[in-house]
């Protein structure tokens, strides 16, 4: 998690009517026609323009989520047309991605010498390589993932990266294995763990594509007629409802992804994400295949083994995330019986699943360490800083510096600290300004505690100034609460 706040100033301007000279006051009675403005209605028209500058910000294909009002009603408009039906990511952004948590086959480019009406080869996409990146409207993350893909596929089947013990490179991925002592009393007892991440050198791609991401954030966020001026800072209410809805995306995505990574998992041979985001959408098109078959016995045999696995993805799609890895167990004393939904454990669990569901773990608990989570690959300290933005000297140079989410939020409760001892002075100075110090303390945020998505929130206050109500932020935490959020929001399916 990254998150820096900048401040600004905000100012309201008012129209003044200017009277002309007119000849006809010389001859007639002058007649005091003009109503000045009450500082009411003013008030409202400068509070309906934010609003609609509000919406309008929303509505920036790279602000995450769908165009709304302040109190979160759907506002169509702007760049935003078609949306995931698995997380709400719209269509149109610099950073949507339509992938698959598992491997998958496409149709690759026919040989020159191929005869005509022959299929094409199949290519191979490793998990979560969107196969949106070779189309024509594909998004820029899609583009670069695709393409590096492509690339570092074909290198390394030319000239294999050099052997490295427990690592070797496929696509986008570095892949490490450990071993594992599982028995203290026994070192002898091992077994190997898994981890895949992308690879270094792809990294400065992928986050350039961020930043650039973000600039048409940063025009939508300055006063009209300043968008594209440098020096001018954005509204920091706008910075930070980006920042929200940005940590929900995250969010949303992780889950959907673990979701359909566990479905896979399950053996069943279903197969979600964004073109058949629900158990109902995937049995609908294996239902079609099924109807192909031929054979009466074989089809019916198809048809009951495909209900049964819609029972189990709804089963799973409604597991909790924190779940560790939840598999479908049979009975060996009763075989006949149904297999019964049942957590495993860290042992033997999927890279992949882990990662995702620790990923949610330490954004549901902000500030938690590696070693407060429950995996069997040991995370490092380092893993979990962030370069965090320092401070900007009078020449406009940046300092950063590397800190943990715990870290970050020690500084901030130190900065209470620090203001709390401010407001205690100014009271000495003028004890009519009572101070509140349960409240203040009361803002502290302790590591493990709090969700991302409730620290990044729009505080109550500014949302006032646009004439919203309080909201909570809310985070599902299972695939299904995800897919009804979707559903409530107008999210087509």
């Amino acid at each position: 998690m990254k998150c820096f706040l900048k401040t600004f100033s905000h100012s309201l301007w008012i129209l003044s009517l200017l009277l002309g000279f007119h000849p006809e006051l010389l001859v007639a009675e002058p007649q005091n026609t003009y109503v000045p403005p009450s500082a009411e209605s003013e008030a409202e028209k400068a509070r309906k323009i934010y609003i609609e500058r509000f919406i309008k910000f929303t509505q920036d294909k790279n602000v995450a989520g769908r165009g709304k009002d302040p109190n979160g009603k759907v506002v169509q408009g702007g760049e935003k047309s078609k949306f995931n039906g698995d997380d709400g990511n719209t269509f149109q952004s610099d950073l949507t991605y339509h992938d698959n948590a598992y491997v998958e086959f496409i149709d690759g480019p026919q040989k020159p010498e191929a005869p005509p009406g022959s299929t094409p080869p199949k290519e191979k996409l490793n998990e979560f390589v969107s196969s949106h990146g070779n189309l024509s409207d594909s998004s820029q993350l899609e583009r670069v993932i695709y393409q590096k893909h492509k690339e570092f596929s074909e290198k390394d089947q030319k000239t294999p990266p050099p052997p490295q013990k427990g690592i070797r490179f496929e696509s986008i991925f570095k892949k490490e294995t450990v071993e594992v002592n599982d028995d203290p009393n026994d070192p002898s007892k091992t077994s190997e763990v898994f981890r895949s991440r992308i690879r270094e050198e792809i990294k400065p791609e992928i986050e350039q594509v961020g930043k650039d991401a973000f600039q048409t954030i940063e025009r939508a966020a300055k006063e009209p007629g300043g968008e594209n001026d440098s020096e001018l800072m954005g509204n920091l209410t706008f910075y930070r409802e980006a920042a929200a809805r940005a940590s929900k995306s995250l969010w949303d995505s992780t889950l959907a992804n673990l979701a359909q990574r566990r479905s896979f998992l399950s053996g069943s041979g279903i197969r979600l994400n964004v073109a058949t985001p629900t158990c109902e959408a995937w049995a609908q098109a294996e239902g079609q295949e099924i109807e192909k078959i031929k054979d009466a016995k074989e089809k019916q045999a198809e048809q009951e083994k495909l209900q049964e696995n819609v029972k189990k993805c709804q089963q799973m799609s409604q597991t909790q995330f924190s779940a560790i890895q939840p598999r479908f167990e049979s009975d060996p004393k009763n075989p006949d019986a149904p297999a019964q939904l049942k957590e495993k454990g860290i042992k033997d669990e999927d890279g992949f699943e882990r990662d995702l569901r620790n990923q949610l773990q330490v954004m549901d608990k902000v500030g938690l360490n590696p070693d407060q989570l429950q995996s069997e690959w040991k995370y490092q300290l380092d893993e979990f800083k962030n370069e965090i933005l320092s401070e900007t000297d009078e020449s406009g140079n940046v300092s950063t510096v590397q800190m943990t989410n715990a870290e970050q939020l020690e500084e901030y409760n130190k900065a209470l600290d620090k203001a709390l001892e401010s407001r205690k002075q100014t009271e000495a100075l003028a004890p009519e300004l009572k101070l509140d110090e349960e409240a203040i303390q009361a803002k502290k945020l302790q590591p493990g505690t709090t969700s991302i998505l409730e620290i990044n929130k729009v505080p109550d206050q500014m949302l006032e100034e646009l004439g919203a109500n309080p909201t909570e932020a809310s985070s599902s935490k299972s695939y299904s609460e995800l897919l009804q959020e979707q559903q409530t929001t107008g999210t087509p399916p």
